[in-house]
């Protein structure tokens, strides 16, 4: 890593006290998570999670409040639970590829101090997607 890239990286890090983790998690949350949440939506991800394998990575309790709120909630109002939700809804969308992409392409893009890419959708899924298609043993972030 270069010297530019070293000290664009501390820079990054200072600014951004929670991590690289928890901001690319934040950004895949920002893009893909919906803000408002209603019954076709909890239905679409239960969906999801059941077609893509995440149904059984999620924790029990999780998958009994998200099937018992698209089951019988019409439309989420408190704010709690709608957090408590979004939280389950990114865990589901980090295991399809697109989550993934996004994820990938956010820690790429902080690591190498690319902070103009870190608003375009598209932009992150092109880095993600090129970083998932390398060969494991060249995938190193940092």
């Amino acid at each position: 890593m270069t010297l530019i890239a070293a000290a664009w990286m501390d820079l990054l890090e200072s600014s951004h006290p929670q991590g690289s983790l928890e901001v690319a998690r934040s950004l895949v949350a920002e893009h893909l998570v919906p803000e408002n949440i209603d019954r076709d939506v909890l239905k679409r991800y239960v969906r999801k999670a059941l077609r893509n394998g995440a149904w059984r990575r999620l924790r029990r309790e999780s998958r009994a409040l998200l099937w018992a709120a698209a089951k019988h909630l019409h439309k989420v109002k408190s704010p709690v639970l709608r957090d408590v939700l979004r939280g389950i809804l990114l865990e589901i969308e980090l295991s399809t590829l697109r989550g993934r992409a996004v994820f990938y392409g956010a820690l790429l893009a902080l690591r190498q101090g690319l902070t103009q890419v870190l608003g375009n959708l598209k932009r992150l899924i092109t880095l993600g997607v090129g970083y998932l298609n390398l060969p494991t043993m060249w995938r190193v972030l940092g």
